[in-house]
């Protein structure tokens, strides 16, 4: 039997159809027949959310849009006439439906108003060409696409889709972005005109770069918190399914089993070559990798969505919880409009209060999305996860807000519809090290985790009983508070009915800064190796603690030389580099160095620059961690800022915070520090970028195999920038539009080489992981690239496969030198001549990982 034959033998199997109808716009026929019923009500107060709905964005919307038409119709010149003829293609309702659900995705998060317009045109675009695809000979349609429900080859599908288009029904639409722009851009301004449900800001970026965003009004924040009825009916493109996704056999044939769904395809890339090599290539571990991480069954926990629904309305004060309530603007000065300085201050301070409410804004209309699909999908004993993946080979979830990869709350909505009995002690204390490592207690070893745990089981019992009673303060503080939570509801249904108890939960294993894990492991590095716990210990390495140690080192050698333990020639070697650059920034060292002494030196400063390190990482980003982390210990946590000062500005004292001198100062320690610990890292890095530089000279992309067959091609193309004018509140504005140019972006090339190898490293060491679990029985995954999950009663079996799978990754292949060998099939003789030898590797013995507690834990 087909995959589609067997599904359709599901029970829920319509009910899917109907959930993928809706995803694709099909559900606007609900939508409307739910609208109109409650329009011929008398009883305002009776007709549901559906009429607000329709009474305050749809009929806005469409009556703006039919006065836009009849006021462009008039024969005045001007841009709006390029939106007319694409509005006219569809009905107005249609448009205000279409544009309204678009542009709700795109406000819950901050986005350009280019990006917003094109996602408002494109969705018209694709609903132009759908309803000139079915009118023109509905029953054929309807033939061809039960014909295409049994067919796997894409070469087939794609051959008969393009006959259809072209021959039935006669188009092809094709609207350049310079007229989606100008169209969508119009269509936001009816619908903030209309509704009030947007508004449109300029953020200074850089001088001459003041770009326009789009982002919900308060009202619209309120509208959304209140609406999810209406909201369900305007679900975002993608949601989770009630049965098993269909498998992916082919590039183009997986994840959801309507044909009339917008095709979605197993790698996400616009490459149609890469595509046909992809299918070519038949990677068929690759495919059973995702098939079974897509495959895993969940439900929603309903115990953490009550109390996620009553923070909500109560609007509770919890770590990481977007508030309801508008932040605070900082007060104008009474002198602002003859004070200069006075408003530069203030201006400054404005920016920053802005910003941080945007995200605030972000945040609330995204944890308000999730709340209404965890509504919504409560309902159901099991939902899934359609899964595909990027150039580099990592998985992600197709569906939108809700999914086992999101955020703290989402993560903890999601519980595994099936379990496993604890069944024994080993099990019990992998459960109770979760609840030590989600309350943030997950520097120290394994036993002493169980034995936290253990000695706070009254008060999680406490918080499982009653969440906001008087234990709420110990759980909302925790690190990942909702998932803590989740714990607690978990450890409380163990000690009630001991081994027999069926645990769901699932319980996670992250690595020790997982890209210098495979870096280290390359290049055999041991040093490297030591510090990311691929060897056996006593205790876990704390790699940013380590590098925060070192830097400490050099901070007292400078403000301390004559009790320094460091050799003067190093330390003298090191600071002359740097005093230029103080020298120039109006930096005292002396005074700088004395400051950080007084602060403190501590592993939250240096964990950003550590772990983006094998990501592409540079020493100006490496400054900017720095002063975000410094300035987080200040704001969140506390402690007090030693680097303010008073300074004269134009012959007046103002404060100055004095983080970016701090941070300047301190990141080429932090560096120089980095390079200590972690040292085969940089050379493998700069091996890659050169492999990278003699590609892009010859205009080459980039291609390699990892070592289960998936082939990667990165290909950054150069970008043209292009102006738009158009009109926003009777103003001509300019917006800028980026064109992908068919030549290769040599800097992109080279600066992307070294994250998206490892990239692709970490994707294929989970992707063996899965395939070998799956053969020791393993049938529930949660994964986050870096982070592996499945059941209490796995978690040993997890961590034995995850080790092998990573041990076999670097024995069995040689992922540097395989690069080299795929890279140099590309180039020209010239060029592999000048192609640089793999860098020689260390000592470190890889299998030594199958041996170590603490490689991921």
């Amino acid at each position: 039997m087909t995959a589609h034959s067997i599904a359709s033998l599901h029970p829920l199997y319509e009910q899917q159809l109907a959930l993928e109808e809706e995803m694709i716009g099909n559900g606007k026929k609900r939508f409307f027949a739910a609208v109109e019923k409650a329009k011929k009500q008398t009883n305002e107060a009776g007709t549901g959310y559906g009429a607000l709905l329709m009474k305050r964005l749809i009929d806005p919307i469409t009556a703006g849009i039919e006065a836009f038409i009849e006021e462009a119709g008039s024969g005045r010149a001007g841009p709006k006439h390029r939106a007319l003829a694409y509005i006219q293609l569809l009905e107005p309702e249609v448009v205000s439906y279409l544009a309204l659900k678009s542009l709700l995705d795109t406000i819950s998060r901050r986005s350009t108003i280019q990006r917003a317009a094109l996602r408002i045109a494109n969705a018209l675009q694709d609903e132009v060409l759908m309803s000139r695809y079915k009118q023109a000979n509905k029953k054929e349609h309807g033939r061809t696409m039960e014909h295409l429900k049994e067919s796997t080859s894409t070469r087939h599908k794609r051959t008969v889709a393009r006959l259809m288009a072209k021959n039935k029904a006669g188009v092809t639409v094709e609207w350049s972005d310079t007229d989606k722009v100008l169209l969508g851009t119009k269509l936001c301004e009816i619908i903030r005109a209309t509704t009030g449900l947007i508004a449109m800001e300029r953020d200074t970026v850089a001088a001459n770069d003041t770009p326009i965003f789009v982002q919900a009004t308060e009202d619209t924040l309120a509208w959304i918190g209140k609406a999810s009825d209406a909201l369900s009916l305007m679900s975002p493109a993608y949601v989770p399914t009630i049965i098993p996704p269909k498998p992916w056999t082919s590039p183009t044939s997986g994840g959801y089993w309507s044909p009339d769904v917008k095709r979605v395809t197993f790698v996400k890339t616009r490459n149609k070559a890469y595509l046909e090599e992809l299918e070519g290539a038949n990677p068929l571990a690759v495919y059973a990798s995702v098939n079974a991480m897509q495959e895993t069954p969940w439900r929603i926990n309903a115990p953490v969505l009550e109390a996620l629904q009553d923070a909500w309305e109560l609007d509770l004060k919890i770590k990481g919880f977007p508030q309801a309530e508008k932040l605070e603007a900082p007060e104008k000065p009474h002198d602002i409009e003859t004070n200069k300085k006075a408003l530069k201050r203030w201006k400054k301070k404005q920016a920053k209060a802005h910003k941080a409410e945007r995200k605030r804004k972000s945040k609330r209309i995204q944890l308000s999305r999730t709340l209404d699909l965890a509504v919504r999908f409560s309902q159901y004993p099991a939902i899934y996860f359609p899964h595909s993946l990027d150039f580099r080979g990592r998985a992600y979830a197709i569906p939108m807000f809700l999914n086992p990869q999101g955020p703290d709350a989402t993560k903890a909505l999601l519980t595994f519809a099936e379990g496993k009995p604890i069944g024994n002690g080993v099990a019990a204390g992998w459960l109770a090290v979760h609840g030590a490592n989600t309350f943030g207690n997950d520097k120290v070893d394994l036993e002493e985790r169980v034995e936290w745990t253990e000695k706070n089981t009254a008060t999680i019992l406490a918080v499982a009983a009653d969440p906001f009673g008087d234990a709420f303060e110990f759980w909302s503080k925790a690190d990942k508070p909702w998932q803590f939570l989740a714990f607690c509801f978990e450890w409380a249904g163990y000690q009630r009915e001991g081994f027999a108890f069926v645990s769901c939960l699932p319980i996670g294993m992250d690595g020790s800064c997982n890209g210098l894990q495979h870096y280290s492991a390359a290049l055999r590095d041991p040093v490297g190796g030591a510090a990311v716990n691929l060897v056996p210990s006593s205790t876990p390495s704390d790699i940013y603690a380590e590098v925060a140690k070192v830097t400490l080192r050099y901070v007292e050698a400078f403000a301390r030389p004559e009790l320094s333990a460091i050799e003067q020639p190093d330390v003298a070697s090191l600071f002359a580099k740097a005093a230029k650059v103080w020298e120039e920034m109006g930096i005292d060292p002396q005074a700088t160095a004395e400051r950080w002494l007084g602060f403190g030196l501590s592993r939250k400063v240096t964990k950003r620059p550590v772990m983006t390190l094998p990501y592409g990482s540079t020493q100006f980003s490496c400054r900017e961690f720095i002063e975000d982390a410094v300035r987080e210990l200040i704001e969140e946590e506390g402690k007090v800022n030693t680097f303010a000062s008073l300074v004269l500005i134009e012959g007046e004292e103002e404060e100055d915070e004095g983080l970016f001198k701090a941070s300047l100062w301190l990141q080429p320690l932090v560096w120089h520090a980095i390079g200590e610990v972690v040292q085969a890292a940089r050379i493998g890095m700069d091996w890659l970028k050169e492999c990278a530089k003699l590609a892009a000279a010859e205009g080459l992309p980039i291609y390699w195999r990892t070592a289960d067959g998936f082939p990667v091609m990165q290909a950054y193309p150069e970008t043209n920038s292009r102006r738009v004018k158009t009109h926003i509140d009777g103003q001509m504005v300019r917006l800028s539009i980026r064109e992908e140019l068919e030549t290769i972006d040599k800097r992109s090339q080279q600066q992307g080489i070294a994250p998206n190898w490892v990239h692709s490293q970490d994707a294929t060491a989970l992707r063996m992981f899965v395939n070998l679990a799956r053969e020791n029985g393993i049938r529930h995954f949660a994964l986050v690239h870096d982070s592996y999950g499945t059941v209490a009663a796995d978690v040993d079996m997890m961590g034995s496969c995850l080790r092998r799978a990573f041990v076999r990754l670097y024995t069995d292949f040689d992922p540097l030198a395989e690069f080299r060998v795929d890279i140099a099939m590309l180039l020209s003789e010239e060029a592999v001549a000048k192609l640089p030898a793999v860098p020689p590797k260390g000592t470190l013995d890889v299998s030594l990982v199958e041996l170590s507690d603490f490689f991921f834990a």
